[in-house]
């Protein structure tokens, strides 16, 4: 199994360095380093890490900023903010964007690992979620597209809707294809626009 990949965005070229450190010997492999959000929107375009430590002050392109792009994009698998200040509104704005967890500078050695096996496991659950609701959508969007075909197949060919279903379900086996894939021919070909 492949290490988990923790990307280090800081502005601070010290504590990049230190949390890299840390993150070597914790056993983590360090995907990339950056200095400001830009960077590590770019980074993470190409490298794609499990996990994002972010610096939330950064000049020009705040961490934020940064996060809610990685975030929208899916360009990583969780982001985890890092910041000297305890406040209200960025843990707020964290929240509404999707950050996994937080860390305040000083980060501690001893308090990366939980937070990173948290944002890790969160991770998983939302891409398990996002799977789910991806493949409901495609079962209704075939549902549709079967009684659509049913019902033109019925009416085309002077039958019942269930007859019309068995014989397209009976296609899709003999063809061994999904019964959408066959129903969704069907439909193109009776009317190709």
């Amino acid at each position: 199994m492949s290490r988990i990949t923790v990307a280090v965005v800081d502005d601070e070229p010290i504590t990049r360095m230190d949390i890299a450190g840390m993150l070597e010997d914790l056993g983590y492999e360090v995907a990339f380093e950056a200095g400001d959000g830009f960077d590590a929107v770019a980074n993470c375009r190409n490298k794609r890490p499990d996990v994002v430590l972010m610096d939330v002050k950064m000049p020009v392109f705040d961490g934020l900023s940064a996060t809610q792009t990685i975030l929208k994009e899916d360009l990583a698998g969780s982001v985890i903010l890092l910041t000297a200040f305890s406040d209200e509104e960025i843990v707020r704005k964290a929240g509404e964007i999707g950050v996994s967890g937080y860390l305040v500078k000083p980060v501690e050695q001893r308090l990366l690992r939980p937070a990173i096996e948290v944002a890790m496991a969160q991770s998983r659950r939302l891409r398990e979620s996002r799977a789910e609701t991806e493949n409901a959508k495609q079962k209704l969007e075939d549902s549709k597209l079967i009684a659509r075909a049913q019902s033109l197949y019925a009416a085309k060919e002077g039958v019942g809707e269930g007859e019309a279903y068995q014989i397209l379900r009976r296609t899709a086996m003999d063809k061994r294809l999904p019964l959408a894939v066959i129903a969704k021919a069907y439909l193109e070909q009776e009317d190709p626009s």
